[in-house]
Order: C-alpha cells, then structure tokens, then sequence
C-alpha cells in the first residue's frame, strides 16, 4: 500500500536480530531514506515493501516495525501490485517487470 514505514532503534535491532545481521549492516542493506528529522524509513512512498514475500507475504512478520503492527493485513496476501495492474489494465507480469527495469 501507499506510504511509508518508519523503524524505529528497536525495530531496527529486532529486525536485524532476526536477518542475522549487525546493526550497521541492516542499515546499509535496508534503510531507504533518513529524513531531515532523523526518521529512518524501510519503506517510502509507494513502493512495495522490500520484505514482501514473492508469495505476498510479510517475510519479517515477527519482528515487523511498530508502525506494521498496527495493521492486521500483514500477515495476510497483499494484492497492492494485483490491484494496481488491473486498474492500469496491464498484466501483472509487466507491471512488476517495468518495475524491476526502473529499479536498474
């Protein structure tokens, strides 16, 4: 869905607990933005989210951030990309294909 999602010092520590990775290599790996604030972000805009399974699915469920949490659909089949294809009448396949090109 559209928006962003922001992590916190403990979500950023759980997260990289269950990755199995450091702080700092969680970070560099994952953070897409910093904003003026300081606020760190895994997710911007609309943009899927970068730990959504190729089945759909929230690949970091349990240890998702605070700002996850209060939704009850991450556990559950986004069909954000499915969706959005339809609305454009475009085959899912090129739409995630384009996407895929524009992230090169």
């Amino acid at each position: 869905m559209a928006g962003y999602v922001r992590v916190s010092r403990d979500d950023i520590r759980r997260l990289a607990k269950h990755l199995g990775v450091t702080v700092p290599a969680f970070e560099a790996k994952h953070i897409l933005e910093t904003t003026r604030k300081g606020e760190k972000r895994i997710k911007a805009g609309y943009k899927s989210c970068q730990f959504l399974t190729e089945g759909r699915l929230c690949g970091v469920y349990e240890a998702r951030p605070q700002d996850c949490r209060g939704y009850v659909c991450w556990n559950q089949e986004d069909t954000t990309v499915w969706d959005y294809a339809a609305f454009l009448q475009m085959p899912v396949k090129a739409l995630l294909d384009r996407e895929r090109d524009m992230k090169k």
